[in-house]
């Protein structure tokens, strides 16, 4: 039962609603420890900065694992960023998924990207998130009207 009430020494209630809420429980053969993970790249570890360039294709792969089938792998991207098909890599456990993405200059700054899998019964793996941190002048500062001007070593349109 729900009920609110007019102050906090009041014994009357002004309103009171019936609470039901349904419980499914259901037998499975896997564990609740056994969802599909992650493999990833150093550059696509949780909490990592990725730097990312203006103008330039920026492509990872994301790989998931698990004893039964992934069926999605689920991201929170920026605008813009494509995800390829979910793809199984035959002869293994695992499923990959292509990201790409190219940033245009009115996205420079950090983009928030995560990423899980789910599996068949509906188990997720742990939410990754990084930050894709969009750039103009990778090694260099911006000078002028958007052109880089390159540190000491560094040659090229975007440093």
């Amino acid at each position: 039962q729900i009920e609110d009430f007019t102050s906090t020494t009041s014994s009357v209630p002004m309103s009171s609603v019936p609470l039901q809420f349904l419980v499914n429980v259901y037998s499975s053969s896997s564990t609740c420890g056994s969802g599909p993970s992650i493999s990833y790249s150093a550059t696509l570890r949780d909490g990592s900065v990725v730097y990312v360039t203006v103008g330039l294709l920026w492509q990872e792969t994301i790989v998931a694992t698990s004893g039964q089938i992934i069926a999605e792998i689920v991201t929170f991207s920026p605008l813009g960023l494509t995800k390829s098909s979910l793809q199984h890599i035959p002869g293994t456990r695992n499923w990959m998924v292509i990201l790409s993405w190219t940033p245009e200059y009115s996205q420079i700054g950090p983009h928030i990207f995560c990423f899980s899998a789910i599996d068949n019964l509906g188990l997720s793996s742990e939410e990754m998130c990084i930050t894709l941190n969009v750039d103009f002048c990778m090694h260099g500062r911006v000078t002028g009207c958007g052109t880089c001007q390159c540190d000491t070593g560094w040659t090229g349109y975007n440093c």
